[in-house]
């Protein structure tokens, strides 16, 4: 209980300490996140095993009408360490357009241990670390990010297939790269929003992310997204 203690007030913290540096000024771009997840545990022998898949599928849809858009597929396979413990290995695809048209891939290994840490104001909080290694055809340097996330999901009074959902997730950049800018915080997002269980397989969520990104050398840039996102289990 003490050390969950400790994860909270780090995640509040986080919160403090992030958005201090926004108070400059940046470039507001608005637009939509459409998201496919899916992910279960592989049967074994008629039963559930420790052994997990994971995919999603993204359409990010940024500065709407500006033709800039992004796609990404990312499938992994995990392992359930303990019981709401659990460690992956993945490969994602990212494939970006800019405004001119112009079209870089990006090819992303990454890991990550997820875990649930406790409960909190009548809701449940769960933690994840994912560390990615970023290849781009447009540059030659490896990009290595670590990721955190802390996410609060709470069913909501008297409606329990509804919940509120918060997230953080501060992005940082651990090397330098000739195409992605200097070693440093890179991005941060905060999600506020809604979630409903269709059923006993099918989730939605959708909400406001906020989505900051420091630029080296130009001004920053802050997207105001909304976000789609439907779960399944296959």
């Amino acid at each position: 209980m003490m050390a969950f203690k400790y994860l909270i007030t780090g995640f509040l913290m986080t919160m403090i300490m992030v958005f201090p540096l926004q108070l400059h000024a940046t470039e507001h771009e608005s637009g939509v996140w459409t998201i496919f997840s899916t992910t279960d545990s592989l049967s074994a022998d008629g039963g559930t095993s420790r052994w997990h898949y994971w995919f999603d599928a993204q359409a990010r849809y940024v500065d709407v009408g500006s033709g800039t858009n992004q796609w990404l597929v990312r499938p992994a396979v995990g392992y359930e360490i303990r019981d709401g413990v659990k460690a992956w290995a993945g490969f994602a695809r990212f494939r970006s357009r800019n405004g001119a048209g112009r079209v870089a891939d990006e090819n992303r290994y990454w890991q990550q241990l997820d875990w649930r840490a406790g409960g909190w104001l009548d809701g449940n909080v769960s933690m994840r670390v994912r560390l990615e290694q970023r290849s781009i055809d447009v540059g030659e340097d490896l990009g290595v990010v670590l990721r955190f996330m802390t996410k609060y999901v709470r069913p909501l009074s008297g409606h329990e297939d509804k919940s509120l959902i918060i997230g953080l997730e501060p992005f940082v950049d651990l090397r330098d790269t000739d195409w992605g800018g200097d070693a440093g915080l890179g991005q941060n997002r905060v999600f506020v929003g809604m979630g409903w269980r269709l059923s006993d397989k099918v989730s939605l969520e959708t909400g406001y992310m906020n989505q900051y990104i420091w630029v080296d050398g130009a001004a920053d840039r802050t997207n105001h997204l909304a976000i789609l996102t439907i779960k399944a289990r296959l």
